[in-house]
């Protein structure tokens, strides 16, 4: 099985929508690719409420998500980073990453933190967009 890890800052927002999206499409077309996701500064928070909700709103249930700092094990692990800035693609190739193994996800993704609903159901909307468009290229 071939493993993607979605990246942003705080992996409360961002990373944890793309990854739930990612593996809702995955299941749903039987490929052989699992995501995850983990931020640059995450402080092992819960997932955002509003990303929560945003998620519910296309039908996906997910809430018992703790975010995580990424590491270089999960780099080695994974076939596949998808970063949401090209900052965050920057930092990773400043401390060593191959830039080969990187995507920004969608040619970037807004931050919707501190954002009302609409804000995080349009930045879903966007990752929804960009995953579906990765998935085609299966991944």
């Amino acid at each position: 099985m071939k493993k993607i890890i979605f990246v942003c800052t705080g992996n409360t927002c961002r990373s944890p929508m793309a990854m739930a999206v990612f593996n809702a499409a995955a299941k749903e077309k039987g490929l052989n690719w699992v995501a995850d996701s983990a931020g640059l500064a995450a402080g092992f928070d819960k997932i955002n409420p509003n990303s929560v909700k945003a998620l519910a709103k296309i039908g996906i249930n997910f809430n018992d998500y703790t975010s995580k700092r990424l590491n270089f094990q999960m780099i080695d692990e994974a076939d596949l980073i998808a970063v949401m800035t090209n900052g965050h693609l920057a930092s990773l190739v400043g401390v060593g990453v191959d830039p080969k193994k990187i995507i920004v996800l969608g040619g970037g993704i807004a931050d919707p933190y501190g954002g009302d609903l609409d804000t995080y159901y349009d930045c879903l909307l966007n990752i929804k967009s960009a995953v579906d468009a990765l998935i085609k290229g299966e991944a």
